[in-house]
């Protein structure tokens, strides 16, 4: 009996495909770089526009869209502590052309509330740490507290009576008011509000004692003015808009070093490739000339780097301010 073995091998066809499938594996970043982006990319905005945080986006979105060569769209979408904003961008595509500006909400949710239809780790991608801006303690220019000292004094004598003002809870002006007390040994009275213009009229109009609110021209023009008095920043050195105002660690509070942060973040799904590539665009954006005197002029401190930096600052901030939240038992209502 004859019996011919047949040994199997895959068509030319299917050998062809999969040595087409490496290359396009081997390439596709490098393509997906190349076409990017194929539309309009947008830069969602967890806040009312008309603010710092818009001046900010806006600046960066001008001149990212002439380096892209496509234009760059502002869209807000304010509230819930900047969930709402990060729900659209999570379920929008992981293409690179939705963007979403964070800021410390963006790391205290996690520890702040139970159920988050997204995992802030894992399904975001850290893309590049924008800027920091200094957080300052205020109080009415006519306020018998004149430093941060005699807050402290005022403070521990009449325990639980002096009111401080925050632009909402667990805003980064909300946890550093939370870390000083822990520091000085003091305990104050917490009065959100509903944005920063609410808090400044507050702070400026004698409705709180203090405040702690996120330095920008208009409240440049408060202190100036001395319809606001500021009593420290919360800066590792100080403000070069308030070089006269001291840093919470020259006041003996080295562990007060405090930022509100702002940066950007795709989706983790997001191309290796593009995020590389927006990355490289922005920070070449951040290092104009004139871009940067536009963003110190309003106070802020211009950052850049690259995705690997602003990822660990923004867990590092996760870690930080959970172990604050839990400490201080702070609670959403």
């Amino acid at each position: 009996m004859f019996v011919m073995q047949v040994r199997k091998t895959a068509p030319r066809r299917t050998l062809f495909q999969a040595a087409l499938l490496a290359c396009s594996m081997l390439f596709a970043p490098s393509v997906f770089s190349q076409d990017f982006p194929t539309k309009q990319v947008r830069i969602v905005l967890p806040y009312e526009t008309g603010g710092s945080v818009d001046f900010l986006a806006r600046v960066v979105a001008e001149r990212l869209g002439n380096s892209l060569g496509k234009m760059v769209m502002i869209e807000a979408r304010p509230g819930a502590n900047e969930r709402i904003a990060s729900q659209h961008v999570h379920i929008s595509p992981a293409d690179g052309h939705t963007i979403l500006l964070v800021a410390v909400p963006h790391a205290t949710n996690p520890s702040l509330f139970t159920q988050i239809p997204y995992d802030t780790r894992k399904d975001f991608q850290p893309l590049i740490h924008l800027v920091n801006v200094p957080p300052v303690l205020m109080v009415p220019g006519n306020s018998d507290i004149k430093t941060f000292a005699d807050l402290v004094k005022a403070a521990k004598a009449k325990p639980g009576t002096i009111s401080y003002g925050t632009p909402g809870i667990a805003t980064g002006n909300h946890l550093m008011v939370e870390l000083l007390q822990d520091l000085t040994g003091t305990s104050l009275i917490h009065a959100p509000h509903k944005g920063v213009a609410a808090l400044t009229t507050a702070i400026a109009g004698g409705h709180v004692d203090v405040g702690s609110i996120t330095m920008s021209p208009s409240i440049l023009a408060y202190i100036t003015s001395g319809r606001m008095r500021a009593l420290g920043v919360g800066l590792p050195q100080r403000s070069p808009v308030l070089p006269d105002v001291p840093t919470f660690a020259e006041q003996g509070y080295k562990d007060a070093v405090v930022t509100t942060w702002f940066g950007l973040v795709v989706r983790s799904e997001t191309p290796p490739a593009i995020v590389a590539r927006l990355n490289k665009e922005i920070n070449a954006v951040l290092a104009m000339p004139d871009v940067r005197e536009r963003l110190e002029s309003a106070g802020m401190s211009v950052v850049g780097g690259s995705p690997e930096q602003f990822t660990k600052h923004v867990h590092s901030e996760m870690d930080r301010w959970g172990k604050v939240i839990r400490e201080r038992n702070i609670k959403v209502e």
